[in-house]
């Protein structure tokens, strides 16, 4: 039994939380017009976030809409972002400002993908637009120095320019444990890995190893974002990370190419993007490596796309001339030809482009 003043202070402490939690998201269903409380329960009861809800649309004020947005649902808080979102009415800039410490998780609906979960400030930004990149910065800015927990902190780095103003948020992004299991064992790998690649575009020599170590960890968790990032930013010291994966992955290709619907690890990423990884290392290594891949897939006997994976690797090859493949590409030569010929295109300069003068909507993904 505790003593009686921890007793007391475990009391006041949750006495305290529940005042404080209740003072920020303050408003129950029954807060609201008779006329629009059907509806909230009914969002509440489904308990999944919808692009867009009609009633919120045709219904709620304004006013409402913000008091929603302190709701007690996350849920409806949700909903109501995504209306404000969408009326010019509200002052965007400042909606993202205010909400983005709303870390309550909500399910929402992403289409023939199933169903998203996410915190109700990841779903502000991922539904928000910007009018100009310098409004936009300034979000971005906001988030990675105060907010990068969130995971649209991690996935934006993808599109970042290296800023040296961000560098020990990243690195911290990219060494910090994201989620782990009872057990101790990272699950947020897919998360990141993008912080591995936000850090991999600063190019110092010191976080090499930091890079290859967490992959080497996660090796059977490799996404294509690991893959552009050993692509973009090679370097010999990943060749053990490639190594890796060729003996613990490469073959286990089901057949679905990142963006279907399986749901596998083993499907987040596709052959293509291990073999232009590899290829690009330009060693002797990976020369040896190729080779053996050509050797073995020929006798898989149900690997999915076989021989579209050989003639990637051929083509891969073949556009990458230098003295370690030189061997290599002489062996590859009459299927490198034959399959260039098959190729036909278009020139580029025979193309007409029609030039876009539309406004530009600005994404969280541009």
């Amino acid at each position: 039994m505790l003593p009686s003043k921890q007793l007391l202070f475990l009391v006041l402490a949750f006495i305290f939380y529940s005042c404080n939690n209740s003072s920020k998201y303050p408003f129950a269903i029954k807060d609201f017009r008779g006329e629009l409380r059907p509806y909230l329960t009914k969002m509440v009861e489904k308990g999944v976030v919808m692009n867009r809800d009609s009633a919120l649309q045709h219904i709620a004020t304004d006013q409402e809409l913000l008091r929603l947005g302190q709701s007690e649902h996350p849920i409806l808080r949700a909903a109501a972002f995504r209306e404000m979102l969408d009326r010019k009415s509200f002052n965007h800039y400042d909606l993202l400002m205010t909400h983005l410490s709303d870390t309550a998780f909500v399910a929402t609906d992403a289409g023939e993908f199933g169903i998203w979960d996410r915190t109700v400030s990841d779903d502000i930004l991922q539904e928000a637009s910007w009018e100009t990149q310098e409004a936009k910065n300034k979000t971005v800015e906001e988030v990675l120095t105060r907010h990068n927990y969130l995971r649209s902190a991690y996935v934006i780095l993808t599109s970042l320019e290296p800023q040296e103003k961000y560098y020990s948020f990243i690195k911290n992004m990219a060494t910090r444990p994201r989620r782990l299991s009872y057990e101790g064992y990272e699950l947020g790998f897919d998360d990141i890995e993008y912080a591995l690649y936000g850090l991999a575009t600063f190019r110092k020599k010191e976080d090499l190893e930091i890079i290859k170590a967490k992959m080497m960890e996660n090796v059977w968790k490799l996404s294509e974002v690991s893959f552009r990032l050993l692509q973009e930013y090679p370097d010999t010291i990943y060749f053990d990370v490639l190594q890796l994966y060729h003996r613990r992955q490469f073959y286990k290709f089901s057949g679905n190419r990142p963006g279907g619907f399986s749901g596998f690890i083993a499907d987040r990423a596709a052959p293509e993007d291990f073999i232009q990884a590899l290829v690009i290392q330009e060693t002797d290594k990976s020369a040896k490596l190729l080779d053996t891949m050509l050797n073995r897939l020929p006798l898989r006997t149900c690997m999915p796309d076989k021989e579209t994976i050989i003639d990637e690797i051929i083509t891969a090859v073949w556009k990458h001339p230098c003295v370690a493949y030189t061997k290599l590409r002489e062996r590859i030569k009459p299927k490198a030809e034959q399959i260039l010929k098959s190729h036909i295109s278009i020139p580029l300069d025979q193309l007409t482009i029609p030039v876009d003068t539309t406004r530009k909507i600005i994404r969280w993904f541009n």
